[in-house]
């Protein structure tokens, strides 16, 4: 089953927690250096200046998970994950991309029972890039 590994340990594999749909992840949003020359209508970009490359924020990675467990294990459950994770900096690889890792803080939500399933959504706000696994790239 497609989960997320977080840290050592995987959604599916190690909580039974079924990925409602894939994991959200968005771009970086570029951070931009734009001056105003007062009495013109020039904008002059200083975007690339310093460095020769372009610098961005945090991205966000969503996720929603159904609780497989039984209904007596789901707040015990929602415990352990949240002594695992909860406001940790931890490295992130996704099923759909395992030759690169996210590093960032995680925060997982509240425990959403209904009648027969119990849902729960992490999110991480992570560096801009994903790295390699395996060596010293990294991508956007």
């Amino acid at each position: 089953m497609h989960g997320i590994i977080f840290g050592e340990k995987h959604t599916y594999r190690d909580w039974g927690l079924l990925l409602k749909s894939r994991p959200e992840i968005s771009p970086p949003s570029p951070k931009f250096k734009l001056v105003k020359v007062p009495g013109s209508n020039r904008v002059i970009d200083l975007t690339e200046t310093l460095t020769g490359e372009v610098k961005y924020d945090t991205r966000q990675i969503t996720a929603e998970f159904f609780i497989m467990a039984d209904r007596d294990r789901w707040t015990h459950l929602h415990s352990e994950i949240l002594e695992y994770m909860h406001g940790k900096s931890i490295r992130i690889i996704t099923d759909d991309d395992p030759n690169y890792f996210y590093t960032g803080r995680v925060t997982v939500g509240e425990l959403e029972p209904d009648k027969k399933t119990a849902s729960i959504t992490i999110t991480a706000e992570v560096e801009p890039y994903k790295r390699e696994r395996f060596g010293e790239g990294r991508r956007l």
